[in-house]
């Protein structure tokens, strides 16, 4: 997988460290997610984190990928759109469109 600025991959963590820094996004988007949520209840993982927001991309077991923009709110959300979640099939169609709308932003929003 070829990640384009701004986005990186976080290292795969393993289960046992409960410090790890991917363990702290994923519980963070557990305390926001409420019942209605897309992402509540769903098993995930933090695969990639865009460095210049509160962007997260998380794995789901089926093979999806969510992209999440977490609030750090540090409790529940009153209303299930947030925090603000867009699915894609696979992580290649995250790649073609997400990441690639992301890195162009990226490149105007950093004139270059």
């Amino acid at each position: 997988m070829e990640w384009l600025e701004p986005w990186e991959s976080v290292e795969p963590v393993r289960t046992d460290d409960p410090s790890a820094f991917g363990r702290g996004w994923e519980a963070e988007l557990r305390k926001e997610v409420v019942p209605g949520h897309v992402l509540h209840g769903l098993a995930v993982t933090l695969i990639a984190r865009r460095y210049d927001r509160d962007d997260a991309l998380f794995q789901m077991q089926d093979g999806r990928v969510a992209q999440v923009h977490l609030t750090w709110k540090q409790a529940p959300e009153l209303d299930p759109r947030w925090p603000e979640t867009v699915l894609y099939p696979s992580l290649q169609a995250w790649a073609d469109t997400g990441q690639r709308r992301d890195h162009d932003e990226w490149l105007a929003d950093n004139g270059q």
